[in-house]
C-alpha cells in the first residue's frame, strides 16, 4: 500500500504497472492462486479468496482486449515505458513475497508470464 501511495504521489504514470497487476495479472492467473491459496490455508470454497473474483468484469477477454488497446493509446517515452516495466517487476516481486509467506510460489511462472506481455504490449524487447 506504501508503494501505491508513493507513486501515486510522484510518479501517477506508473500506476499503469499497479493496474496491470492487480487486474490483468490475477485475470490470467487468479483462478489458479485462489484455488491455492484455499489449500494451502485449508480454507472453505469461496473463503478467503475474493481478491480473486471479478464478478464485475462479465467477459475477462474483452475486458483484457480493452484495457491492452487503452495502454497502448498512452502517450508515454521510451523511458516511461521501460519505468512502467522496472515498476511491474517490483509489483510482481512484492506479490511473490506476499504468496511466499502463504506457503508456496508456484505462481511465479504467472507473474513472469504476465510481465512479458506487458513488455510486449509497451513494444520494449
Amino acid at each position: 500500500m506504501a508503494r501505491i501511495e508513493e507513486v501515486a504521489r510522484d510518479e501517477p504514470f506508473l500506476l499503469v504497472a499497479h493496474m496491470y497487476t492487480r487486474y490483468l495479472g490475477d485475470l490470467f492467473g487468479g483462478q489458479m492462486m485462489g484455488g491455492m491459496a484455499r489449500r494451502s490455508l485449508k480454507l472453505a470454497d469461496g473463503q478467503g479468496t475474493a481478491f480473486y473474483e471479478f464478478g464485475a468484469i462479465p467477459n475477462k477477454d474483452t475486458f483484457i482486449a480493452e484495457w491492452y488497446s487503452s495502454l497502448n493509446a498512452l502517450d508515454l517515452t521510451e523511458a516511461q515505458k521501460q519505468a512502467v516495466v522496472d515498476e511491474g517487476n517490483n509489483v510482481f516481486a512484492l506479490n511473490i513475497d506476499v504468496l511466499e509467506e502463504l506457503g508456496g510460489n508456484p505462481a511465479l511462472a504467472v507473474f513472469k508470464l504476465a510481465i512479458s506481455q506487458l513488455k510486449d504490449a509497451l513494444g520494449l524487447k
